[in-house]
């Protein structure tokens, strides 16, 4: 299995690169292949390739702020705040896996028994197509 992450916060400083090493140790702690792109305050790193996009099986969108979503349709993906993905890693890979194909409507999810939240614009209204 392949896991992909995207990592982003406001300051993108900490909690960005927090997020994708929780995501990262969760992933290979499953024995799953990962790559995690975060967008940070010095810019894109690890930048998702379009080929990376392809073979993956989950997309982790990690985001607290505007990050592109457009090139993940027809993936299956879970989208959930910097802090949820710094606590509960492990369990938001294994739900990536029961969600349906993004269709373009990023469905934020809230662990913890938390209602999952719909944005037409996207996640907290900042993500963009």
């Amino acid at each position: 299995m392949k896991i992909l992450g995207v990592t982003a916060c406001p300051t993108g400083i900490a909690h960005t690169y927090m997020a994708a090493e929780a995501i990262e140790k969760a992933a290979k702690a499953k024995g799953y292949d990962v790559k995690v792109e975060t967008r940070g305050s010095v810019g894109v790193e690890n930048a998702l390739t379009d080929a990376d996009i392809a073979s993956a099986d989950v997309i982790v969108l990690a985001c607290d702020m505007a990050s592109p979503t457009d090139r993940f349709i027809g993936k299956k993906l879970i989208a959930v705040g910097v802090a949820e993905a710094i606590k509960h890693a492990s369990e938001i890979i294994d739900l990536g896996q029961e969600v349906e194909s993004f269709d373009g409507t990023v469905k934020q999810t809230k662990l913890g028994g938390s209602k999952e939240k719909e944005e037409k614009k996207g996640l907290f209204g900042f993500l963009k197509k």
